[in-house]
């Protein structure tokens, strides 16, 4: 009697642990469920690489600059050297055939000076379409911003105002011992120093609008 009460309390708790096993299957398939349906973080987007063709612009253009501003050197003082000799020329009355050379050469130096500003001004300007929110980009910019303001220091006023003075010096002497083209000569180089003048501060402003446009 005692073993068929035994047999009956076993085969009743058969049933208990499957309940059990299914209850607990659940469970997890639940668990699972809901790590399932848990939101998946975006992945963030790559900035965009900037091709190397741009960066090569950036260079470019800080190398024009570099080069318009070490050639910038002696510009004032050969100016100022050639305005005390057209007084000295007026002064004695003596006519100087070197000192008409000197003036075309100064001439030509200045009109080469222009073009090369001109040119780096239009290709700075380029850069304005080219330029994207890089912080690579925005240091080349500030090399770029630096380079132009040093130029914009050195002309103007200083060789801006020399080349003035040199024109008025030189029109205010005799065209017969000054030299009757030298009043010509000087006023293109007056007049192509206040072009330089003019394309270095528009490269200035140029510039501060690189760095805006590339900062991140």
């Amino acid at each position: 009697m005692k073993k068929v009460v035994i047999a009956l309390a076993v085969f009743a708790a058969i049933p208990s642990a499957f309940a059990a096993d299914f209850q607990l299957e659940r469970l997890d398939a639940a668990s699972v469920c809901v790590k399932a349906d848990a939101p998946v973080p975006a992945p963030q987007p790559e900035p965009a690489q900037v091709p190397q063709d741009v960066v090569n612009r950036f260079q470019q253009a800080y190398n024009e600059l570099n080069t318009i501003r070490t050639n910038l050197t002696w510009v004032r003082s050969d100016l100022d050297r050639l305005e005390s000799r057209a007084r000295q020329i007026s002064q004695i009355n003596y006519h100087d055939a070197f000192f008409e050379n000197d003036l075309r050469r100064m001439s030509m130096d200045m009109s080469n000076r222009f073009f090369a500003m001109q040119q780096a001004a239009r290709d700075v300007q380029n850069l304005l379409t080219l330029a994207q929110k890089d912080a690579g980009l925005n240091k080349q910019a500030r090399d770029i911003d630096v380079m132009a303001r040093e130029i914009l220091r050195e002309t103007w006023p200083g060789i801006e105002d020399a080349a003035g003075r040199l024109e008025w010096t030189v029109r205010a002497a005799k065209p017969e011992v000054i030299g009757y083209n030298s009043q010509w000569t000087a006023m293109d180089i007056s007049r192509n120093a206040r072009q330089f003048a003019d394309q270095a501060r528009w490269t200035s402003d140029y510039t501060r609008q690189l760095i805006d446009k590339t900062q991140p």
